[in-house]
């Protein structure tokens, strides 16, 4: 990478790092939700419609808007920018599958032990132990391009964010040579990937954090917007996707994006300034450690729960609460204890991330 281009001050960085951390754990709530499916209740289903809908696509949305302005802030070059994604990205992604199909694999020698971590048909992939995999199997496991996620499902988080670094360098050129038609070109790009069952948004968000460093706005002037009312904005557009026509979701979406994107940056900035930060900061550097670990361990924490947990409502409710902080606490453990062998795996599987920062 070269000279920097958009600058992003100390409060911004520290803003980002929290936001990213707060984010992780919401995806981890996300992913909590079947713990309530044994309520039967309108307020639970709408609650978990809203999570698996409105509020969890647009807090992914934040992500690929994030890296995108990491991506950019310094002079672009497609070589570089390639070689740190491999080693940050592409790297971690295949660690972290071929450890789980290897857990998985062990496991599903010992019938007992792969019922009590509740590994089910996701897990044994299509009704198929590992060893009876084909080759289109294994490919599927690593890509997700049959089934629409690889064996690690929130993986294709990773592998949407990966591939469209590949692409940043022609946004970039078809952003820098008409802002106006290239944006309404990939917007229209984003709905038609839509269509087609892709994460559409991951163009949206990463073209959106290119304009914000082409056009340096800085994104410390969401201060100026009054966060009541963006408040507002945000509900108002989550109830309207209750309307059952398709065509409000691409109506609706975009703006939805955006103006999570100023709600979630701006309970950031609040975060950092309010001296909340403490304990977070410590936290943020291990977020992706967090989320590479946590989806298995879901599973595992699930089971233990549901086993010693009576089913009731209130309990129930209780415990989804609790699980996602339990699971957060835990993989963080984990990190750390990887972090402090003599020859730490947590370097390689991280991408980097975390082991450097906790020695500071």
């Amino acid at each position: 990478m070269g000279e920097e281009v958009y600058h992003i001050s100390l409060r911004t960085s520290q803003m980002i790092n929290v936001v990213r951390l707060i984010m992780i754990i919401g995806v981890i709530y996300v992913h909590t939700i079947p713990v309530l499916d044994t309520i039967d209740s309108p307020i639970i289903t709408a609650f978990a419609s809203l999570m698996r809908g409105p509020i969890g696509t647009s807090g992914i949305a934040l992500f690929f808007f994030l890296s995108s302005i990491l991506t950019y802030k310094k002079e672009f070059a497609f070589k570089s920018n390639f070689r740190k994604k491999c080693s940050s990205l592409l790297l971690p992604y295949v660690a972290f599958i071929s450890f789980w199909i290897l857990v998985v694999f062990v496991m599903q020698l010992y019938d007992p032990l792969l019922a009590l971590f509740h590994f089910d048909s996701q897990v044994v992939l299509w009704g198929k132990p590992v060893i009876q995999w084909s080759l289109l199997d294994w490919f599927d496991a690593y890509t997700g391009f049959v089934h629409g996620a690889p064996f690690v499902y929130p993986f294709w988080f990773i592998r949407d964010l990966f591939l469209v670094n590949i692409f940043a360098s022609l946004i970039k050129k078809a952003v820098d040579s008409n802002p106006y038609i290239s944006g309404i070109v990939l917007l229209a790009m984003s709905i038609a990937l839509m269509q087609i069952g892709a994460y559409g948004l991951t163009l949206f968000s990463f073209t959106l954090g290119y304009y914000v460093v082409k056009f340096d706005i800085s994104l410390e002037k969401v201060d100026n917007i009054n966060i009541g009312l963006i408040l507002v904005g945000y509900i108002a557009i989550i109830s309207c996707f209750s309307i059952p026509f398709k065509c409000i979701y691409y109506v609706l979406v975009f703006p939805l994006v955006i103006v999570a994107n100023i709600l979630y940056l701006r309970i950031g900035y609040y975060l950092i300034d309010k001296k909340h930060d403490k304990y977070l900061l410590k936290i943020a550097p291990w977020s992706f450690g967090i989320f590479c670990f946590h989806e298995y361990f879901l599973r595992f924490f699930r089971k233990i729960a549901s086993l010693i947990i009576p089913q009731i409502p209130v309990l129930v409710i209780i415990e989804y609460c609790i699980l996602p902080i339990v699971l957060c606490l835990f993989c963080l453990l984990i990190c750390k204890i990887l972090n402090s062998l003599p020859f730490s795996p947590l370097k390689l599987l991280l991408g980097g991330r975390g082991s450097k920062s906790s020695k500071r």
